[in-house]
């Protein structure tokens, strides 16, 4: 009878502790899932600033107007500022910490492609863009301790990395067109 009984305990023990591990496995992957999707709207976001940039609203020259070029002929660059890792979410700078501290974009890339073009008519130029956005954002482990029948917890509040990435095409086209 003591044999049966110390074999159900321990059988009751062993799937309480698989019980809560796969528990804490369902939260883990629950948060990861949600700091992935902060790191993917963290690269949409830069894909956007990008295109914004590339093509100004109300600008009569698509991107040959865009401020990237300095008045210059449109040429491959990254967007980021150095460093853009070390700034804080405090400092308001959307691109680098855009949600949270721990949460940045790591690049943000414009590879411009010139393009002549006899295919299209009336146009000299096709210029097509790749923007390639990617951000990482650190995600919490959660391996926690709770005191029974209390709110006090303790755990490991260490971190690991899920990386986001977008890459986007679009292209202008330099109208040549003469007057008749």
């Amino acid at each position: 009878m003591m044999m049966t009984a110390v074999a159900v305990i321990v059988i009751f023990s062993l799937l309480i502790a698989f019980s809560a591990r796969m528990l804490t496995n369902s939260t883990q992957n629950t948060v990861t899932v949600s700091v992935g999707s902060q790191a993917e709207l963290l690269a949409h976001t830069g894909t956007e600033y990008a295109m914004a940039l590339l093509f100004p609203l109300g600008s009569e020259n698509g991107s040959l107007s865009s401020s990237l070029w300095g008045g210059g002929e449109p040429a491959s660059r990254s967007i980021l500022p150095d460093n853009c890792n070390s700034v804080s979410h405090a400092s308001g700078n959307v691109l680098c910490n855009g949600f949270r501290d721990g949460c940045f974009l790591d690049k943000l890339y414009i590879d411009v492609k010139k393009i002549i073009s006899d295919e299209v008519s009336g146009s000299d130029v096709l210029y097509e863009y790749r923007i390639t956005s990617s951000a990482v954002c650190s995600v919490p482990f959660i391996d926690t301790y709770c005191e029974p029948g209390s709110d006090i917890c303790s755990g490991n509040t260490g971190y690991y990395q899920v990386r986001r990435s977008e890459i986007t095409k679009s292209s202008d086209i330099s109208w040549n067109i003469s007057a008749e």
